[in-house]
């Protein structure tokens, strides 16, 4: 199983990146086998989408095989050249898609727009396949939601533009956790998710998830706050969101390296 965790914020030092860093450890935990990789758009370079409609046509990527050869194939691909072509390959393998995302006047915040909107290649790519086809290629998403709390207008915004987004890159949004309001700023959680109700269209098939335990992680983060790195942070807009860096290499099972330096952390 390999799944991805996006974490939707511009901080890399807030809720957001906490609770992604939480959900990482209890995978790597309770999932051994798994192959696992963290991705904060605080970390890497994507630029905006344009419109400019070359992803339309397919171009040549040339990748590696799993005999660690290399092999070319058609594709829909961007014409932009930065941290995106890599996570085209990385949601390419996923077999499940976690996002973590504060919430920025109802959507998303820019960068992870910029993430969202640069997944057009693959609307061209779903346009050649006929309806069924599609529905029986998803593979579950989960969308967790966080901020302060207090704004009016909620986040339907946010919830449309994941699923939107997502759902042409191959993945159905099965799951919305409101974290709102339970999450301080230096982590800590006050309280439990709320499963949101009534936003979602039902799934193709149940989804096995593994229920994630994230008590020994609360318990190891408040045992490691003093030698935290850096926790905390400011607030904008009322939201935070947080990443980690400098940890590098890969790691075999139970192990804890994780980054590709520009690409996100990785265990596999």
């Amino acid at each position: 199983m390999k799944r991805v965790i996006i974490v939707g914020s511009p901080r890399s030092n807030g809720r957001s990146a906490h609770l992604a860093e939480m959900l990482f450890e209890a995978n790597i935990d309770e999932c051994p086998e798994d192959e696992l990789f963290l991705v904060p758009v605080s970390e890497i370079e994507v630029g905006p989408c344009i419109g400019c409609g070359a992803c339309r046509k397919e171009s040549e990527v040339i990748f590696k095989g799993e005999d660690g050869a290399e092999a070319s194939e058609m594709r829909h691909r961007c014409v932009f050249d930065d941290d995106m072509q890599t996570l085209y390959d990385v949601l390419d393998d996923a077999d499940e898609l976690i996002v973590v995302s504060p919430i920025y006047f109802s959507g998303a915040p820019a960068p992870m727009k910029c993430v969202l909107d640069r997944l057009q290649p693959y609307f061209w790519a779903s346009r050649e396949k006929d309806l069924d086809a599609r529905l029986a290629e998803k593979r579950p998403a989960t969308l967790h939601v966080l901020g302060e709390g207090g704004d009016p207008h909620g986040y339907d915004a946010l919830v449309s533009e994941v699923r939107s987004a997502t759902a042409v890159a191959g993945f159905r949004l099965e799951r919305v956790l409101d974290w709102v309001g339970k999450i301080g700023q230096d982590g800590e959680i006050t309280g439990e998710p709320t499963p949101v109700e009534g936003v979602l269209a039902p799934p193709c098939k149940p989804a096995e998830k593994p229920k994630l335990d994230l008590g020994a992680n609360r318990s190891r983060q408040a045992q490691g706050k003093g030698h935290d790195k850096g926790r905390g942070g400011q607030s904008g807009h009322g939201q935070s969101g947080r990443g980690q860096s400098g940890r590098g290499g890969q790691s075999g099972h139970g192990q804890s390296g994780r980054r590709q330096p520009g690409k996100g952390k990785r265990r596999g």
